[in-house]
């Protein structure tokens, strides 16, 4: 089965490192976005409907649960 992914983090290093991450151990998962921000975050969630998003807890414009409270968290999976 695989899954479309997309990465929520302020910090370009730590997206490039989880994206390397899951391209070695994780072949079912396409990373099909990246966001730096809450606001970006939710506008990609909305735009790529993925099935996972692996999202940071603290960002410069809010926190990850600001994001999951306006998406809804209803369609995706959250690491």
């Amino acid at each position: 089965m695989s899954m479309k992914a997309i990465i929520v983090d302020d910090l370009s290093d730590a997206r490039l490192a989880i994206r390397a991450d899951v391209e070695a151990y994780c072949p079912q998962v396409e990373i099909i976005g990246e966001a730096e921000g809450v606001i970006s975050g939710a506008k990609l969630i909305k735009e790529l409907n993925p099935d996972l998003v692996f999202l940071d807890i603290q960002m410069q414009d809010g926190s990850g649960f600001d994001l999951l409270e306006i998406t809804g968290n209803d369609n995706f999976k959250v690491i």
